[in-house]
């Protein structure tokens, strides 16, 4: 291969890195770089053009964004056994709309061996928030409501090594393609509280608020990517991954003096969860395809424990009863085969 035509193929790659990277908030871009999953992801996809010099290896990295809406609601008890009462505390943000923007990169060798990965950042655009507190059990004696509003950012990385086996369909006469997968993701939802209203009691509009929570799930997962072929150019795409992970978060309850800053509280539990994906790939050029998918998430966060940090510096444990988190997007997505 001559210089013309090794920097030729590289265009591509550094069309769709330099992109993604002007994509996204210059606010946020430190976020994207010291995670080392991250690094490694835009490692890969900077290297696809020349992993097709390996024989028997294709890359191809696709750019994409769309829309999705999250709602994301945890509470706690009144003690570390699960009483006094059984809801302490229940928050919610719901109604999260979110624009997101999506980079990833896939390798194939040996026509069945295959590794992808991809990162997503979101910014919220709108959303609602609901803080409210009780004094007796199964939510009510409520005491203190507040309407809020949602915002912050989310970020998704995920990485997976699969093998594709090739399945006959005599029903339709054509080839399913089926690739059991296992890999590993990190999922952000920086979350904040701000223009605060409270309702009950109703005493209506409240200065200073400007709380936040960082929520974080991270482990492994398996699942299976499945095409099957339409016609020459039209392919039905369907994915579905079953999630273990870690759940972190901690918070910073701005207002409440009694409380630490800049960490008030932390969440600590084990959750499980499904990310399910279908829609189409259009074949335009040989070396162009356009992907439009539809996703859904759905986690759960089982019981675990929320630490507080008193200002005093007592700290008090009290039990986290569940952690839901849900997702429904829209993507589109442009794939070129190097």
């Amino acid at each position: 291969m001559d210089k013309m035509e090794t920097k030729t193929r590289r265009q591509p790659a550094a069309w769709l890195a330099a992109l993604a990277i002007a994509a996204t908030p210059a606010a946020h871009a430190d976020l994207l770089t010291q995670d080392l999953k991250n690094a490694m992801l835009i490692g890969l996809a900077a290297g696809l053009p020349a992993l097709t010099a390996i024989p028997d290896t294709r890359a191809e990295g696709t750019l994409g964004a769309g829309y999705r809406r999250d709602s994301l609601n945890w509470n706690i008890a009144g003690n570390s056994a699960g009483t006094n009462p059984n809801i302490l505390s229940d928050l919610t943000w719901e109604s999260l709309d979110i624009a997101q923007v999506r980079a990833g990169g896939k390798i194939t060798w040996k026509d069945d061996w295959i590794a992808r990965g991809a990162a997503a950042y979101g910014q919220i655009v709108t959303g609602e928030n609901q803080d409210s507190d009780y004094l007796g059990d199964n939510r009510t004696l409520e005491f203190s409501r507040s309407n809020n509003k949602g915002g912050g950012d989310v970020l998704d990385v995920s990485l997976g090594v699969g093998r594709t086996f090739r399945l006959y369909d005599k029903s339709v006469g054509k080839f399913i393609y089926l690739t059991p997968l296992a890999g590993y993701s990190l999922h952000r939802q920086n979350l904040s509280m701000t223009n605060g209203y409270q309702t009950w009691p109703p005493l209506g509009p409240f200065p200073g608020l400007d709380s936040s929570y960082d929520a974080e799930w991270q482990g492994p997962w398996i699942g299976f990517d499945t095409l099957l072929p339409v016609d020459t150019k039209l392919s039905v795409i369907a994915n579905i991954e079953y999630h273990w992970a870690d759940y972190d978060a901690k918070a910073n309850w701005n207002l409440r003096n009694d409380f630490a800053h800049p960490v008030s509280f932390r969440h600590n539990a084990r959750a499980r969860g499904y990310t399910a994906t279908v829609g189409g790939t259009y074949t335009l050029t040989p070396k162009w395809r356009l992907n439009i998918t539809v996703e859904h998430r759905n986690w759960r966060a089982r019981p675990g424990t929320d630490t507080v940090y008193r200002a005093n510096g007592d700290i008090l444990e009290t039990r986290l009863n569940v952690v839901n988190w849900e997702s429904l997007g829209l993507m589109m997505e442009a794939v070129y085969r190097f």
